[in-house]
C-alpha cells in the first residue's frame, strides 16, 4: 500500500523507462488516482503548465524534450472500434509517440499485449492505494 507521495514517486520512476513508442495503462475505480499517476508521468517527462484530465477531449497531445505524448481517457468510451477510430486512438497507438491510457481496460484485448500495466484499487485506508504494476515492455514476458 502507498499513499500519494508514493503513487507519484512511482509514477516518476516509470517516466524515465518511457520513450518513443512507449505505452502506459492505467486501469481502476473511479477516483483511485489514474490522474494523478498520469500527471505525475508528464511532469518527469518535461510537461510544463497545467494538465486538465482529458476526459472531455479524450486525448490531450504534448510536446516535451522533442517527444509526442498523448494522454488519452477513455472513461467517457464504451471502447467500441468505431468510436476508437473517430478519436484517433487506433491511429496514436500506432504511432510512435509516447501513449498513457487510463480506463486502458476498455481497450481492445490485442493492443494491450505489450507496455507498462499499471493498477491501482481503493484498501481500507482512503488515503493508501494498492497498486500493481506489470511490465510487459520487458523481453520474455
Amino acid at each position: 500500500m502507498i499513499d500519494q507521495v508514493a503513487l507519484e514517486k512511482l509514477a516518476g520512476c516509470i517516466a524515465w523507462r518511457m520513450g518513443p513508442g512507449s505505452r502506459l495503462f492505467l486501469s481502476g475505480d473511479l477516483g483511485t488516482g489514474k490522474s494523478v499517476f498520469a500527471r505525475a508521468v508528464l511532469r518527469e517527462l518535461g510537461v510544463k503548465g497545467s494538465i486538465p484530465s482529458p476526459s472531455f477531449i479524450v486525448d490531450a497531445v504534448y510536446i516535451a524534450a522533442g517527444l509526442e505524448i498523448h494522454h488519452i481517457d477513455l472513461y467517457r468510451l464504451k471502447g467500441i472500434p468505431d468510436e476508437m477510430e473517430f478519436y484517433g486512438i487506433y491511429a496514436a497507438l500506432q504511432s510512435d509517440a509516447a501513449i498513457i491510457v487510463e480506463w486502458a481496460e476498455r481497450l481492445d484485448a490485442t493492443i494491450l499485449k505489450n507496455g507498462i500495466f499499471v493498477s491501482i484499487d481503493f484498501t481500507s485506508n482512503p488515503m493508501m492505494r494498492e497498486v500493481q504494476v506489470d511490465d510487459r515492455s520487458l523481453a520474455g514476458n
